[in-house]
């Protein structure tokens, strides 16, 4: 019998998320447990885990190869640390949850937190699909614990009825290529199709079936129907949460199925990725020009941002993949920023872009801030969504996609228009009634942490650059 137990030394990060999300979820059973405060006990959860991460190295496959455990990993989780520390900083601040099951909403977050990190550390079709699930079914459960929002239950069914279609999409897809291969090693298949593969339209529908549960998590075309009821019905910490983690978790995840792909990849199978870029950034943006909801016309963007993303993806190169990195930190603090912002400039969580009319009288700092962020999102210089941008077009050009860049670039144009609409109607429109002024100094702060940093690395991009060098699949 082959004993596995050794092999949890290598990823003290997994065993440690995974012990706070059994503790969470015991908390009930334990007496007296629940008296002590959930936030603390989460955060120094992370914090550990993030100093375990830090201390890893060298590249290790676990479980029979089923995970790989690297340098890409390891900055991801990182990512993913960072990204749910936040949200219980705007939870602690949001009356959209019930704070009576703070217990409930940190086990469910601690399982979402390791269905990330396995995504990022999957390279096996089985462990992707536990993975992808793992990560899934406790995200229907917080967009459905809205109190204010009475469609929030409604939301979550129809987001569980498309997460299943894509999963059952994808599992058909997955047969079809173990069909193919008689493997499930990412690797495995890979070299068992051969260049001979690229001739066989199986193959590509094989592809495409599989990547539907990844792009249903990346929130791409077409499995992004979900995105806008979601984000807008759900807790605006648990929107801020998906429209960064789960995304950035469904393009490792691409990113490592795409991994060992280089010696046989055909033109067919990149403007098949091309086309659903391009799909995704445009539908994304033109849906979001006739959105009056500031919640919706930002899923709206995510969606458009997904298809940007996937720009590093469709080059299936080292240069990519960096590219992707690269722009993925920016993407966390404008996006995060944006929604702190929203959140702290809402009357009684009315995200109606009519109702932010001349809030800039009340709030200066924070419009500000978020100026700044929307700014970054359009992709404007100095700020660091430009450079993001810039390197995901210069990996696309390298490689001659230049109908992709094209669209992409024009996208930025459409973007740009209702970017400008919001700060428009926040800054020019005449004030209906006096905004209240926002006084909590800890979310007012974070807004200036976000927004800061996008005009020092629309300036100085150099560590940010390091720092995606640093993320290299095997290493």
């Amino acid at each position: 019998m082959y004993n596995t137990l050794p092999f949890l030394g290598l990823m003290p990060a997994h065993v440690l998320v995974g012990l706070a999300m059994l503790f969470f979820i015991l908390a009930k059973a334990i007496p007296g447990l629940k008296k002590l405060p959930p936030m603390p006990i989460f955060l120094l959860v992370l914090a550990g885990a993030f100093f375990l991460e830090t201390q890893g190295s060298g590249s290790h496959e676990i479980f029979f190869g089923m995970m790989v455990v690297d340098s890409f990993s390891r900055l991801y989780d990182q990512i993913f640390y960072i990204v749910s520390a936040i949200f219980a900083l705007m939870m602690s601040y949001s009356d959209e949850l019930d704070r009576d099951n703070d217990w409930e909403n940190f086990a469910l977050m601690s399982c979402l937190l390791l269905g990330m990190m396995f995504m990022t550390t999957a390279a096996n079709l089985l462990m992707a699909v536990i993975a992808i699930e793992l990560a899934s079914l406790p995200s229907y459960l917080l967009v459905g614990l809205n109190r204010k929002h009475v469609a929030s239950k409604e939301v979550s069914l129809k987001y569980v009825l498309f997460g299943s279609f894509a999963t059952g999409v994808m599992l058909y897809g997955m047969s079809l290529l173990f069909g193919l291969t008689g493997a499930l090693g990412f690797s495995e298949i890979w070299n068992v199709l051969g260049t001979d593969a690229m001739n066989q339209p199986v193959f590509y529908v094989a592809i495409g079936m599989t990547l539907a549960g990844m792009i249903f998590k990346v929130a791409a075309v077409p499995f992004h129907f979900w995105c806008p009821d979601a984000y807008h019905a759900a807790p605006t910490p648990v929107t801020a949460f998906l429209s960064v983690a789960p995304k950035v978790a469904g393009i490792a995840l691409m990113i490592r199925f795409f991994g060992e792909i280089l010696a046989v990849q055909g033109e067919a199978l990149t403007w098949m990725l091309s086309v659903i870029a391009m799909a995704t950034m445009t539908i994304g943006n033109f849906a979001a020009l006739k959105q009056t909801n500031l919640k919706r016309l930002l899923a709206y963007s995510s969606i458009s941002h997904a298809g940007f993303l996937m720009i590093g993806i469709v080059v299936l190169n080292e240069a990519g993949r960096q590219a992707v990195f690269f722009y993925i930190p920016i993407y966390l603090l404008m996006n995060l920023g944006a929604f702190m912002a929203l959140m702290l400039l809402s009357k009684d969580n009315d995200y109606e872009l009519s109702s932010f009319k001349g809030i800039v009288h009340s709030n200066p700092w924070i419009v500000i801030g978020l100026a700044m962020c929307i700014f970054s999102l359009a992709g404007l210089p100095p700020f660091a969504g430009f450079i993001g941008k810039f390197y995901l077009f210069k990996v696309a050009i390298e490689k001659g996609l230049y109908l992709l860049v094209a669209v992409a670039g024009l996208n930025s144009v459409v973007g740009l228009y209702y970017y400008v609409t919001i700060l428009k109607t926040m800054i020019i429109d005449k004030e209906q009634q006096p905004g209240a002024v926002a006084t909590a100094k800890v979310p007012m702060a974070f807004v200036a942490i976000c927004a800061v940093p996008l005009v020092f690395f629309g300036l100085y991009w150099v560590p940010l650059l390091d720092w995606a060098n640093r993320a290299l699949l095997f290493q």
